[in-house]
């Protein structure tokens, strides 16, 4: 049906360029981020994790020496669904010679092309490092198949191979070529090219262009596409894993160079020094050559990780705020710096922050006295025994008493951090084994609403393997999950405290009532002691304000300032109008209403709840004139109940009374 006086032209899609309604949705504060000390994964680059198998994947068990593990595997065991991960690394870092000797090295034996082209093949080595620095790489095995697929019939004029309908090597593909005047086992021969050739005035076929002629014109010739197959095998004890990358091409001007796919796709292995243009099979029945062989080990830097490997060498003033554009070189922004700059981590714990390597002399081997009598040979060493956890000062932390100081200015670096960022909780730990007085004197250094303090350090031991010995953990793990947990759970009105530590089977230290009274009032939250396990009995930050002492009140506003910040963004070069400004107090609004009736918002109504004000008595004339649009919200969020108090009273007739006031 058509409209009188309506002329369409021609049919197409018309653009609406319209701005959708504006709507703010609350984002997510659950997601965490842990930086710290891991045998093997990518070095000063988060990765997102969203389970504890994934972490394994790319991070290891416990073969080192650090927390980090233990941290993650806690934060996943209350409830956290979504972490990112970072591993820190000695400085220098790469190209630094020690950094490269750090990545174990495998050379597998291939071919290239001889001096006279494809026709002869000559030996050559190929390198590929381990991915990650570590010992683990020199576990790795490396092994090389070739594939002849996608067989055709052609014919050849030349140095063009005439196609058949859907069948089209790709450019860089190396075939192997089958007919009169080639060996019986075939040639190889690379496609240089594609193009079309007008056979006849109404006839043109597809050929491909090869860097030799195969000889002269053949009518029918036999083709292959050979590629390649990488299998690389971990032969990790715990964790065995296995790539399969298939489909690679054999020349650099291929779409699927090896090199290349090996380099973006491969989380085991990466190509190392200069590769040869074009990689061919020794032999044309394509047999496979054999595995890899190890050139360099890796090494474990553990013994050089300091203090600069968790934060860069700029100061907390210099760094940009997450979302800036900035200049910096990744080298400039390692460790927890770098982790600080992703948008969605809302968590930050450093369980490793305590490091302090301490090399311990080994024991002097006891030599057998040789006595009269036949010589035996030695017997082969026992079984290792399984014993305690060494204590925190041998484990490789620092002293909590004599390196108080040190501890409190790492701590403190990463304070000033979160308040630069201003979007995510820093989460402290305690230093272990301290006492309530010197716990004090430690929590007086910190004063902001962008951390917690969590105490004391808790005992566990792998549910997977009871026989390996408790490991004591920083109880910061344990306090991001039950934070992401209750927020996912019941949101972020909700204290995120009043729940028992999964997995924890000790604390280092028992804390009577006296002593859980005064780290309450000092703002430290502490895993009690209970019958059914140990509970984080409280959920406060480190801020001497009253109005942020409770970490869900900080979470809240925190929340809305993204929010507001983030969301608002599609305003700008809007023209200020009063339908503008209705429209973001709308919304706002919207927001602040849905929140209220989550609970997170105190008061008998909206109005007492909250409010927004966005008229002209807040843009004059003089402030559309500076592009600005402002708007006030104020809001009085809900604090979480911590006491219940009760008046009992005994009358003279010896009747009991219970009343709350």
């Amino acid at each position: 049906m058509s409209t009188p006086g309506l002329r369409l032209g021609a049919p197409g899609v018309l653009h609406d360029d319209r701005r959708p309604p504006l709507a703010f949705r609350p984002v997510r504060l659950d997601i965490a981020g842990f930086v710290g000390i891991a045998p093997r994964g990518p070095v000063d680059t988060p990765v997102a994790v969203d389970s504890w198998s994934d972490y394994l994947r790319r991070f290891g068990r416990y073969e080192g020496p650090g927390l980090l593990p233990h941290a993650v595997r806690a934060f996943f065991a209350q409830g956290g669904t979504r972490a990112h991960v970072l591993r820190v690394s000695p400085l220098p870092r790469l190209p630094h010679r020690a950094a490269e000797e750090a990545h174990a090295l495998h050379r597998l034996a291939l071919a290239r092309p001889g001096p006279s082209g494809p026709e002869t093949a000559v030996p050559c080595t190929v390198g590929l490092r381990a991915r990650d620095e570590g010992s683990w790489g020199g576990r790795l095995t490396v092994r090389w198949e070739f594939t002849a697929a996608g067989q055709f019939t052609a014919a050849v004029d030349g140095t063009e191979l005439t196609l058949p309908e859907r069948h089209a090597p790709q450019t860089g593909s190396v075939l192997r070529i089958r007919g009169p005047g080639l060996p019986a086992t075939g040639g190889f021969f690379r496609v240089t090219g594609l193009a079309e050739r007008q056979d006849k005035p109404s006839l043109r076929v597809r050929v491909a262009l090869l860097d030799r002629s195969p000889g002269p014109r053949v009518a029918s010739v036999t083709a292959d596409i050979v590629t390649a197959t990488v299998v690389v095998t971990d032969a990790d004890a715990d964790l065995p894993r296995e790539e399969r990358l298939t489909g690679l091409g054999l020349d650099r001007e291929h779409p699927r160079w090896a090199a290349d796919v090996l380099a973006a796709d491969s989380l085991l292995v990466a190509p190392d020094g200069d590769w040869p243009d074009t990689l061919l099979p020794a032999d044309p029945l394509l047999a496979a050559p054999g595995p890899s062989s190890v050139v360099r080990t890796g090494r474990d830097r553990y013994a050089d990780i300091a203090a600069d490997s968790f934060h860069g060498p700029l100061s907390v003033e210099l760094l940009p705020v997450g979302g800036e554009e900035s200049d910096l070189e990744p080298t400039d922004v390692p460790g927890m710096d770098q982790m600080a700059l992703v948008p969605e981590v809302a968590l930050l714990a450093v369980p490793d922050l305590l490091w302090h390597h301490t090399k311990e002399a080994s024991p002097a081997p006891v030599v057998p006295a040789r006595g009269p009598g036949p010589v035996f040979a030695p017997c082969p060493p026992p079984e290792p025994v399984l014993s305690p956890a060494p204590s925190p000062l041998r484990a490789g932390l620092l002293d909590s008493v004599g390196g108080l100081a040190e501890i409190t200015a790492r701590q403190s670096r990463l304070v000033a951090l979160a308040e630069r960022q201003r979007r995510f909780t820093a989460l402290l730990d305690v230093p272990p084994r301290l006492p309530v007085q010197a716990v004090a004197r430690w929590r007086a250094a910190f004063d902001s609403s962008y951390c917690a303090a969590y105490h004391p350090w808790l005992w566990v031991v792998d549910p997977e393997d009871p026989g390996r010995p408790a490991v004591l953990v920083p109880p910061s793990g344990f306090a991001a999950g039950v934070i992401a947990h209750r927020e996912q759970r019941l949101g972020l009105a909700h204290g995120p405290a009043n729940v028992l530590a999964v997995e924890a089977v000790a604390v280092a230290q028992r804390l009577d009532a006296a002593d859980h009274d005064e780290l309450h009032l000092l703002g430290v939250n502490v895993f009690q002691a209970e019958r059914d396990g140990f509970r984080l009995a409280s959920a406060r930050t480190l801020s001497r304000d009253p109005d942020y002492r409770q970490l869900s009140v900080r979470r809240l506003m925190t929340m809305l300032r993204i929010v507001l910040g983030r969301q608002a963004q599609p305003l700008a070069f809007e023209p200020h109008s009063a339908q503008l400004r209705a429209e973001l107090r709308s919304a706002t609004t919207e927001l602040l209403r849905g929140l209220y009736r989550a609970g997170a918002l105190a008061g008998d109504s909206e109005e007492e709840a909250f409010f927004v004000h966005c008229d002209e008595r807040l843009n004059p004339g003089w402030s559309h004139e500076l592009g600005r649009l402002v708007a006030e919200v104020g809001v009085a969020p809900a604090h979480p109940l911590e006491y219940l108090v009760v008046r009992i009273s005994q009358d003279v007739d010896g009747s009991v009374a219970v009343e709350q006031p």
